[in-house]
């Protein structure tokens, strides 16, 4: 990712921690918990990358997630506090599926950044995407700094003094995923959150206007939270026609609405991808 957005990235993911209020869920906790329809294998895996250079090698990338596997104790109990969800655009509301229950697993996303150098220091990882799972993230933490006592496993490359590291915990594989746990998720009847219909678009980048550019898209996965707002700390880029039409799509985010995905009435987290269309307009 350029590095210009992830630092967007990063500064919206710090803006909503300092914003985020408490919800009384407690009541609702209960009636999800009791909602399940059925129950489906689930498997999280574990990729390790490095972002600021040439890739790790494969066999240092699986031992680094080796050791972080083994170091890490999930929460108990492990409260899923977040649904699978649907693609939604911003223009465009379902007519049936807002309003029919779908079956729908919770999923489980976290990314934690840290440095590695030459010199024996600790590492410092940090959750750069949330999973909002209580404890979830405090544990990985927790595994790659017992992890990084093994200082071997983190030399740089032989003509870097220091490496930049992400550590990706998901239910959603990749092709450089390990496979971390494996467990069996209950299905609940959610209706799918949607976007308010008055959401305001997103600005036309200046600089694609200045290159004659007359069109462009942007999608981001995300959170929709239980008030129907997107939570910025659990954004991430699918894809963009540019870098300025996605550094757009994340400015625009804070102002749009949802009605939240709900389990018997309850509003619960949803993660959904969300596109943002460009239309240069003439006048």
């Amino acid at each position: 990712m350029p590095s210009a957005l992830a630092w967007l990235l990063a500064l919206s993911a710090a803006s909503a921690n300092a914003q985020r209020q408490p919800l009384d869920t407690a009541r609702c906790d209960s009636i999800i918990a009791a909602a399940r329809a059925d129950t489906t294998p689930a498997t999280i895996f574990i990729a390790v990358r490095r972002i600021d250079g040439a890739a790790l090698p494969v066999m240092q990338a699986a031992v680094i997630a080796d050791y972080i596997r083994a170091g890490f104790v999930a929460p108990s109990p492990l409260r899923l506090s977040t649904f699978a969800g649907p693609a939604r655009m911003r223009v465009l509301r379902p007519v049936t599926s807002d309003t029919a229950p779908d079956l729908r697993a919770p999923t489980i996303t976290g990314v934690y950044r840290f440095t590695a150098t030459k010199q024996v220091s600790p590492i410092e990882p940090r959750a750069i995407r949330e999973s909002l799972i209580p404890g979830f993230d405090s544990a990985v933490v927790a595994a790659i700094v017992d992890m990084g006592r093994f200082h071997d496993l983190l030399v740089p490359p032989e003509n870097d003094d220091s490496m930049r590291v992400d550590v990706r915990i998901s239910t959603d594989s990749s092709a450089d995923a390990r496979r971390m746990i494996v467990a069996t998720f209950p299905r609940m009847p959610v209706i799918d959150a949607v976007p308010k219909r008055d959401n305001p678009p997103p600005v036309f980048p200046e600089d694609e206007r200045a290159d004659s550019v007359t069109a462009g898209e942007a999608v981001l996965r995300f959170v929709v939270d239980r008030s129907g707002t997107p939570d910025m700390t659990t954004i991430e880029l699918v894809r963009a026609t540019s870098l300025s039409f996605a550094r757009a799509a994340i400015m625009a985010l804070p102002s749009q609405r949802f009605e939240p995905a709900t389990i018997r009435g309850c509003a619960v987290g949803q993660a959904i991808d969300y596109s943002f269309s460009f239309v240069l307009r003439n006048h």
